[in-house]
């Protein structure tokens, strides 16, 4: 199983945001790729066992076949049901294909997910991305769906007691989601605040904090530091952190890290630092123009 840090698949998808933020999920064209396919091909042709199912899991995360990672996440599910790392991913993995078909094929996949990170906290009740993952889910689903801002504001409760950081960015959110943009950026300075280390970017620490959460924590803390005008060093500290941690099991784009860390260099006039971080974005993706 990959380490929480590397592939941990958050519920970011763009419609659950921080800072209105719209960074895509990373795509790759699979089905073109006969070399995936022949491995693909090969694993599926193993014995049915644990360590087969993980190396199906990791080679189609690698090449963002968010299918086949759902369908083995599956199978790993049968043999190990009260596994609760087990059903936090399989509920990330089914929040990015929401985010990549259609709004009137996406049900099934909204209850998967959400039914998946419910069993999740109800089999480790401490697990902090779980519980950010559910505060999202209760305040972006429509009622129809299941949403219930009363309960995001209870998980953002717990998630608070556990951990206070991920609890005021928790809070941040859901002030952010009701429009409460001055109540969001409070809860979210709060939020910087207990990470002085970030300001100094103590290596230890930062690695030390980041190390056991999900990797994508660093990218949004660095979001909302750009999108609300907070600490820029801290800010750059998380996202330097972010792109020294990337790997192909990332799903979130490279050149989107880039990208903010140009905007957040150029926020402290260091010029050159933000030409070169662009740059790097545009050797990924040559075609790439956020704005």
């Amino acid at each position: 199983m990959l380490r929480i840090s590397i592939f941990c698949i958050a519920v970011f998808w763009s419609w659950s945001a921080i800072g209105q933020e719209k960074t895509p999920f990373a795509s790759y064209d699979f089905s073109s790729d006969k070399v995936y396919l022949e491995k693909r091909s090969a694993l599926a042709k193993e014995s049915n066992s644990i360590p087969q199912y993980n190396a199906m899991i990791r080679l189609a995360i690698a090449y963002k076949d968010f299918e086949t990672a759902i369908r083995y996440y599956s199978k790993r599910i049968e043999i190990e049901p009260d596994n609760a790392e087990l059903h936090y991913r399989l509920a990330g993995v089914n929040g990015i294909r929401i985010d990549e078909i259609s709004k009137f094929k996406a049900l099934p996949y909204v209850f998967a997910m959400k039914t998946n990170f419910l069993k999740a906290h109800q089999l480790d009740p401490t697990h902090t991305p779980t519980l950010t993952a559910l505060v999202r889910i209760y305040t972006k689903l429509p009622d129809f769906l299941g949403g219930d801002i009363d309960k995001a504001k209870n998980f953002a409760k717990l998630l608070s007691d556990l951990s206070p950081t991920e609890g005021l960015l928790a809070q941040g959110f859901i002030s952010e989601s009701e429009n409460n943009t001055t109540q969001a950026k409070a809860q979210y300075k709060s939020a910087f605040e207990l990470l002085p280390f970030l300001d100094g970017c103590e290596n230890s620490s930062v690695s030390g904090y980041f190390e056991n959460r999900s990797q994508n924590l660093s990218y949004e803390i660095a979001s909302i530091g750009l999108a609300f005008s907070l600490s820029s060093t801290a800010s750059i500290c998380a996202l330097e952190y972010y792109v020294a941690q990337f790997d192909a099991h990332d799903n979130l784009p490279k050149e989107w890290a880039y990208y903010k860390l140009a905007l957040l260099y150029e926020k402290i006039n260091e010029k050159d630092q933000a030409i070169q971080y662009r740059s790097l974005a545009l050797e990924i993706n040559p075609t790439f123009n956020p704005e």
